[in-house]
């Protein structure tokens, strides 16, 4: 009980830190520039951007905690997200949830999280217009598979960084194994396959 509860608590600082910290950092590193004397026409924008940005983390962050503590079903908690992330219309986002799937309350965290940074990062980075997120099974192996029309990149280059590291530290933390495929160009694709 004790090395699970060490894990929660683990695993809700990595979300904290990955998420909301980033942007509440922004804030406060926008806000000391304009005390500092920084133009507030050019620190204002960027400042509401970060907050604005925090604020939905913050809701995302909500969405997947109350997902992993059983208090909201996986699938409900991920349309909603993808109804925030969409809402502006820059992305169009198809989910295919296979309802018979069954996640543990840490697969559902992890995949969440994994997900999500998928998503922004076809939204932010390759331009995507349309997205496609599976949650299935196949020759006995549940899966969660995001795969975009974005531009793409050259698997190995240091650009993929820190985003892709995380999800991997992610997909392992619950015996999955993430494979990511991309030719620039042609967008790209990953899969988690889990533990059976």
């Amino acid at each position: 009980f004790g090395r699970a509860v060490a894990e929660e608590r683990a695993r809700v600082a990595r979300e904290i830190h990955d998420g909301l910290a980033q942007y509440l950092f922004a804030v406060s590193t926008h806000a000391s520039m304009l005390e500092a004397g920084a133009d507030p026409k050019e620190m204002l924008p960027r400042l509401k951007e970060a907050a604005l940005a925090a604020q939905q983390e913050a809701r995302y962050a909500i969405l997947a905690l109350s997902s992993a503590a059983g208090r909201s079903p996986f699938d409900a908690a991920l349309r909603r997200y993808v109804d925030f992330l969409t809402a502006d219309g820059a992305l169009e986002v198809e989910l295919d949830i296979d309802s018979a799937i069954t996640l543990g309350p840490d697969e559902q965290i992890e995949l969440f999280r994994i997900v999500q940074e998928g998503l922004a990062n076809a939204r932010k980075h390759a331009g995507a217009k349309r997205a496609w997120v599976t949650i299935g099974e196949r020759a006995g192996e549940r899966y969660v598979a995001v795969r975009d029309d974005g531009a793409g990149f050259v698997p190995g280059d240091t650009g993929a960084g820190q985003g892709l590291r995380n999800m991997r530290e992610r997909a392992a933390s619950i015996g999955g194994a993430l494979t990511l495929r991309s030719t620039p160009g042609a967008g790209t694709a990953l899969e988690v396959v889990l533990r059976t």
